[in-house]
Parts: C-alpha cells; sequence; structure tokens
C-alpha cells in the first residue's frame, strides 16, 4: 500500500507503524512522493537515485549471502534511499560507527574493496561465485581487523549486515518470524485520534 506525502496525517502514520510497516521511507515516484516500505520500492523495481546496477548487484547479493531475505526485504533500496537524506536523519548504522558523511562513500568504497578481495582471495569476481565459494569469501571477509588496500572490510560487512538485520526483523513481521512479541517502543494513548 502507497500513501502519497499529501494524505499522511499523525493517526495514519501511527497506524502503519503498527500494522509492521514502521520502516516506510518517502521515496519518488513520477515527481510525486510515495510513502512505502524498502520491500514496496523493490517490488515496484523503483529506480535508484544513487547505486548503479552494477553497485545495487554487488550489494543485493553480499546482503542476501550475509542475511537471508535481505534481498527481497528492499535492503539495496534502504541504503539507496538513505544516501538522500540529511546525515543526522539518516538510519544505516554506519552513523552510529562515526563513519564519516557522505555515507555513499564508505558503502561504494566497500563494495570496490569486495570486488579486490574476491579476486585476491578466490581468484575472481563476486557476481561469478557459486553459493559456496560466496559463503567461504563471506567468512574470511567477516574476521575483525580484515582490511584490503586499507579499507576496513571487517566493518563494511558488519554494516551492511546490521542495515539487512533492520530491513529483514526489524518490523513486526520480522519479530514473527523470530517469534519473538513484537512491543512498540511507543504506542500512542487509547482514544488518541490526532
Amino acid at each position: 500500500m502507497t500513501i502519497s506525502k499529501q494524505n499522511i496525517t499523525r493517526r495514519t502514520f501511527v497506524d502503519r507503524a503498527l500494522k509492521g510497516s514502521l520502516l516506510s521511507l518517502s521515496f519518488k515516484v513520477g515527481g510525486s512522493a510515495l510513502l512505502m516500505t524498502p520491500r514496496e520500492a523493490r517490488a515496484k523495481e523503483l529506480s535508484l537515485q544513487h547505486l548503479d546496477a552494477d553497485q545495487a548487484g554487488m550489494l543485493e547479493r553480499l546482503g542476501e549471502a550475509i542475511v537471508p531475505g535481505s534481498a527481497d526485504s528492499g535492503l539495496v533500496h534502504f541504503i539507496d534511499h538513505q544516501f538522500g537524506v540529511e546525515p543526522d536523519d539518516c538510519m544505516l548504522i554506519a552513523k552510529f560507527f562515526q563513519v564519516e558523511p557522505p555515507y555513499k562513500n564508505f558503502y561504494v568504497g566497500g563494495l570496490s574493496a569486495m570486488a579486490t578481495a574476491a579476486e585476491q582471495n578466490m581468484g575472481k569476481p563476486i557476481d561469478t561465485l557459486d553459493e559456496s565459494e560466496l559463503k567461504q569469501f563471506i567468512q574470511q571477509i567477516s574476521k575483525p581487523g580484515t582490511m584490503v588496500d586499507g579499507y576496513p572490510l571487517f566493518l563494511f560487512y558488519l554494516c551492511l549486515r546490521s542495515d539487512g538485520v533492520d530491513v529483514v526483523y526489524g518490523t513486526p513481521e520480522g519479530f514473527r518470524k523470530l517469534n519473538v512479541p513484537y512491543m512498540a517502543h511507543i504506542l500512542p494513548p487509547e482514544g488518541w485520534n490526532g
């Protein structure tokens, strides 16, 4: 379900949050801003604003290998969207690891370093690794202190894993997958009808 930006009220926002769409973001579609989840943006194949097709493909493949389900949950659309927000409003975990904005530089640098590491460690590009090789590669780069040409691969891995966990498990649906009761941080008082 999408909601045009003009029709969003506090009640609509709270209703969507309580129904599992807490991670709704404003995406531009045909000159209009629509509120939707990263999963909905991916399903609608919305154009990415900051990543090219190769970067998006590599990011999705790595994200899915690290956190299964992150591709369908819209990890790439989530990250791409966050590149376009003010650093103080950014929800990427890199912000909390004191990565210097713009965060796009860190993620694109991470993809480049991953490509180099795959060539060095596996002898071929990431997109040609089979599932077993990709798993082995992820195990190699996920070790603390792993660096490629001075780039902290472990930090990139940690950020990508955390962002993947956020889009897969940071919703009521994700909590259900984990068999954990979802408890909203702040619920409106009963009778509140903003």
